[in-house]
This record gives C-alpha cells, structure tokens and sequence, in this order.
C-alpha cells in the first residue's frame, strides 16, 4: 500500500470507529444486554458463510465472463482477487479503488488489458442493472404502500437522488458504447493533454498504442453487448445472486438478534443503502454506511439493538473483508516478490 492508501485506510476505519461508538454509547443499556445473552451465535456464523458464498458468487462471475471471452481463469485466483480487490474498495469513495487491482490479477492470467478492463467494466454495468432495478422497485413499493411504517423525508430524497446519479452515468456509458467515436475522440483528447509535454512522434505513438487497446475494449463490450448472450448472462445471473445473498444474510442477522426478519422490507432497505453507498462520499463509504443502515432500519429494530445491529453487519461486511483482503493481498505481493527472485 502507498501512503495515499494507508491514509485513506485510518481516515475510513477512524469514521467507521467513530460512528459505531456512538451508537453504541447511545443504544446500549440493560436491555441490549440481557438482549445479547440470548443472540443465536449460530446464525450469526450463518451470516458470515453467507458472506464468504458471495464472494464465491463474484469469483465465479469473473470466471465464467473471462470464459466467456475465450480465457480460462482458476477459481481460487478469481476468489484471491475479488478479497483482495475489497480490501482496496473499503478504502477508496465508491468502491473504486478495487478494479485496478481486478485488472492486474486477470493480465497476470494471461487475459489482455483491453479484455481485463471490459470485465471488470461490465461487472459495474451489471451491479448497475440489478441494482437500479432494484431501486426503481424500491421506491415504487415504498410509495404505493407504506409496509405500516414511516419513512423520513430525506431518506427517500437521498435515495432518489442516489438512484438519479446511478441512471445517469449508466446512461453515459450506454451512450459511449453505441458511439465508439466519441469514447475513443474522448480518450485521445485526454492522452494528447497527458502526453502534452513529449515530442510529437512519441505522442503519436503513445496515442496509437492506446487506441489499439480502446479498440480491442470496444471489442470486447461489444463482443458482451451483442455476441456473447453466454457472458452476458452468466454475468447478470451471478450478480443477482450476489447481491440477493448479500440484502438476506441482512435479516438473518436480525433473527439472530431475537427480531423479525422482515425479509421484504429489510431487502428493499438494503437496495437504497447500497445505491447510496455507490455513490463517492467518504472511503469506503465509512460513516455513511452505518448512518443510512442505523437511519432505514431504525424503523423496524428496536433503539436498544439498533447500535449492536449495525455493528454485527459492518463487522462482516466491512472488517472480515479489511481481514481478508489484506490476507489475500499479501498473498499477491509474496507471489510478486518470489517472480521478481526468479527473474535476478
């Protein structure tokens, strides 16, 4: 890690410190521990399993997209990347920090940058696509019936701006992927402004090589868009059961706590925050998260366990993955530094 990353690093964990304490301090009374003494442990460890099979659920999206286009990644390369490309998500606005280290992990499985950089592309559409029409679902139901609870105001405001920001740019790269022209003249402008200060004959290399990449990219979102229904589908399909597995494991933990699943309502819930947590605020949505989760589910969870409910959940959604992803993200620089023996 770089000193913009480990910084990043205190800065989230320090927010999401902070703001689980707080709760705690002002959740916590008698109640919540006589609460705690009859919490089903085991379907807590269910929650975590649950967890740790959507991780799987990735993997085997980025396997069976990359199969899609001609190569053949191992799974437990494919689930070592995903841990530890969460590792850098929870550290980074909206998640991005994780794709460069995605793309690094597919090249060195022998797939070429343009198609590494389409998958890890599409991945996002797709997040996109069920994720908006989760959305859209969402606040269509959280408006035509109320489920017998109120929610504020600016929550919903929060989640329809949040859903607006998402629909807007998955507009743009639908746009940019009909009009190749205007994706690779975008591309070119930014290079020329980049490169700016190199003579002209390395410019122009330099802008042809990457052109040549741009083209082949096109090729590949094309190849998903159109040809590739098998990659196209695997993709959409792994997703839906991440991101379903992911909203459940949710209400078995409020069963764990002695409370109502509520499976419908916490799914919807679980919909709006993760819309909300896409959108670039604060590295790896630390703060936020456990404000939008305490702020939906407060409706439903009592005060008293509102804090140790939102704790349970960041702690395997959060911290187990800061655990495993620096494990796994040893795991590659030791492969690394073993690589760079061989070659001296």
């Amino acid at each position: 890690m770089d000193k913009t990353q480990k910084r990043l690093l205190l800065i989230s964990l320090g927010i999401s410190f902070t703001v689980l304490f707080l709760f705690l301090l002002f959740t916590i009374d008698r109640e919540t521990l006589q609460a705690l003494q009859s919490a089903n442990v085991w379907l807590i460890l269910l929650a975590l399993i649950m967890h740790i099979v959507s991780i799987g659920f990735w993997a085997l999206r980025i396997q069976f997209m990359s199969k899609s286009l001609g190569y053949k990644i191992p799974f437990l390369h494919s689930f070592n990347l995903v841990c530890s490309n969460q590792f850098l998500a929870s550290v980074t606005p909206s998640q991005v920090g994780g794709e460069p280290i995605r793309i690094y992990e597919l090249v060195k499985a022998k797939v070429p940058v343009a198609d590494a950089t389409a998958v890890v592309i599409m991945e996002r559409v797709f997040d996109a696509v069920i994720l908006l029409i989760g959305a859209m679902v969402s606040l269509v139901l959280l408006n035509v019936t109320s489920f017998g609870i109120e929610i504020p105001d600016y929550m919903m405001t929060l989640s329809y701006f949040s859903s607006a920001v998402f629909l807007a740019v998955l507009i743009l790269f639908i746009v940019l992927a009909k009009k190749p022209a205007w994706g690779k003249a975008a591309v070119r402008k930014i290079a020329e402004f980049i490169l700016r200060k190199k003579d002209t004959k390395k410019r122009e290399a330099s802008c042809a090589k990457l052109l040549n990449s741009v083209n082949q990219f096109y090729d590949s979102i094309g190849y998903f868009m159109g040809k590739s229904r098998y990659g196209s589908f695997t993709g959409l399909f792994f997703t839906a059961l991440f991101w379903v597995n992911e909203f459940v494991l949710v209400s078995v933990l409020l069963m764990a706590l002695g409370l109502e699943p509520y499976f419908a309502l916490s799914f919807l819930f679980m919909i709006l925050i993760t819309v909300i947590l896409m959108v670039p605020i604060t590295p790896g949505g630390a703060g936020v998260a456990e404000v939008s989760m305490a702020g939906f589910f407060a409706l439903i969870v009592p005060a008293n366990l509102l804090g140790v409910f939102v704790l349970l959940w960041r702690l395997i959604i959060y911290y187990f993955n800061l655990a495993s992803g620096f494990i796994a993200t040893m795991i590659i620089l030791r492969r690394e530094a073993k690589e760079r023996e061989v070659k001296v």
